[in-house]
């Protein structure tokens, strides 16, 4: 079947995560070479694969050269990631000589102990293919393998291919040997440097990357929860944000309106325990738990203010009156947790303003105070896509 001519590629090359790539001003620009580093193993090569994906999915062409896995298997699992045309994923294998086996793909590394053969088939991968995105996984195969100098000449000249034919490359690493000084020189190779690191909290693994533009005025991020989902890639993911705010806010309302699936625990009308309820909207993920407001579940409110990401405050603006209240809970919270104001019922006559509800709560200027009308999906969206770039950083 002939292969479909290749788009037009854009002046950005997607993330796929809607968040980022806003603040990336639409993506990596094209040309650029990314580093995935860690220090230790963790789950930066979904962040590949995805990167991988997305441009195919776009109608691009992207090169994937892969040390570790045999082809069959890599494309056996880049399938999690949806349907896309598998004529525009070109991979390099080169772990079938290391099986003694033969290479179906057009591209094969059949010296894997020649660091020239890795070179050659590389470049011509790219010379030939001219894909909008490389990624290499991973660069820490080959530092095991051969001279570091070596493997850093190698590394500056797939940047140069690349750059020649405008695609941004990818370079997987975990440092396991080398010094400050060379991983600086690695880093003055690259323009983006994303960072991965891996924790276990209540036995549950939880992912986060940062990304640091390297030009002195570039973009920093901070750490950034994500998750994988089939056959939709990575999303970012907020293992909790809590909704809160006075009784009769509209707290439960906000919840619902934000929610695919949502429960809340309530008697005669009112929340007494708590809602919960799972968000999924342009490329976030959360679990969001709201709380009741009265003075006398207090402690229900302690318990899940804890290792909260951040907080959306519900109040009602047609009650002044509890701004005292509201004011109170976001200091239970703490001063480190980011927070947006949700003015809620603001369509009622009489609703006081977002800045004099600022004024009268004291808030710093730089806090968002959003109008909404929960009961009609007004502005809830929007105040929680606002906390989710104040909790990564980039807003």
């Amino acid at each position: 079947m002939m292969q479909a001519p290749p788009r037009a590629t854009t002046p950005r090359a997607k993330t796929g995560i809607q968040v980022l790539d806003d603040r990336l001003q639409g993506g990596f620009p094209r040309p650029s070479t990314l580093l995935l580093f860690s220090d230790k193993p963790t789950e930066k090569r979904l962040f590949g694969e995805n990167f991988a994906i997305q441009g195919v999915k776009a109608g691009e062409t992207s090169v994937y050269v892969d040390f570790f896995r045999a082809p069959q298997l890599a494309r056996g699992e880049l399938k999690r990631f949806g349907p896309s045309d598998s004529t525009r994923l070109v991979l390099v294998d080169a772990t079938s000589s290391q099986l003694l086996l033969p290479s179906r793909e057009r591209y094969h590394i059949d010296d894997i102990d020649s660091l020239e053969n890795i070179r050659k088939t590389i470049i011509a991968a790219t010379e030939a293919e001219r894909p909008a995105r490389i990624v290499v996984d991973s660069m820490e195969f080959l530092m095991d393998r051969f001279p570091k100098e070596d493997v850093l000449r190698l590394w500056r000249e797939l940047i140069d291919a690349a750059r020649a034919t405008g695609a941004v490359i990818c370079f997987l690493f975990i440092n396991w040997t080398l010094m400050e000084r060379d991983l600086e020189e690695i880093r003055a190779m690259s323009d983006f440097v994303v960072e991965f690191q891996s924790s276990v909290r209540g036995g549950i693994i939880r992912n986060s990357m940062r990304i640091s533009q390297m030009a002195a005025d570039g973009i920093r991020t901070n750490w950034i929860p994500y998750a994988f989902r089939d056959l939709v890639g990575l999303t970012v993911y907020f293992p909790r944000i809590l909704v809160t705010g006075p009784f009769n806010a509209g707290k439960s309302t906000v919840v619902k309106a934000l929610s695919e699936k949502s429960i809340s625990i309530d008697r005669m009308g009112t929340t007494v325990a708590f809602d919960y309820g799972n968000v999924n909207v342009t490329g976030i993920e959360a679990e969001i738990f709201g709380t009741p407001g009265q003075e006398r579940f207090e402690f229900i409110f302690k318990i899940f203010a804890r290792e909260v990401s951040g907080v959306l405050l519900v109040v009602d603006a047609n009650h002044p009156d509890e701004l005292a209240r509201a004011r109170q809970m976001l200091d239970l919270v703490g001063p480190r947790i980011p927070y947006v104001i949700l003015a809620n019922k603001s369509d009622l006559a009489g609703a006081l303003p977002p800045d004099e509800i600022a004024h009268r709560m004291g808030l710093p200027s730089e806090v968002p105070v959003i109008p909404t009308v929960a009961t009609e999906n007004k502005g809830v969206r929007d105040a929680l896509l606002i906390l989710a770039e104040m909790i990564i950083g980039v807003r």
